[in-house]
């Protein structure tokens, strides 16, 4: 079981996501005549940060899947 800190979980992008959707519904509670532009430049923004992270796991993955693979192909030569 991983047990990660609890300032990575704040990280988090379903973290992140699960704020931002509380934080628009929340304003647009109070604020109805928030620009909708407004809204979306926000979440559009928080979103690219979302798949930027998410483009990083997934290279880092496939960095360790091609060492592993190497590695492996190094030690069935020997």
């Amino acid at each position: 079981m991983d047990i990660r800190p609890f300032v990575e979980r704040l990280k988090s992008r379903k973290f992140i996501m699960a704020l931002v959707a509380a934080a628009v519904a929340g304003t647009k509670v109070y604020y109805p005549d928030l620009p909708e532009d407004a809204i979306y430049t926000v979440v559009g923004a928080l979103m690219g940060y979302v798949a930027v992270e998410g483009a990083v796991d997934a290279a880092a993955q496939l960095a360790k899947w091609a060492a592993e693979r190497n590695k492996n192909i190094s030690n069935d030569a020997k």
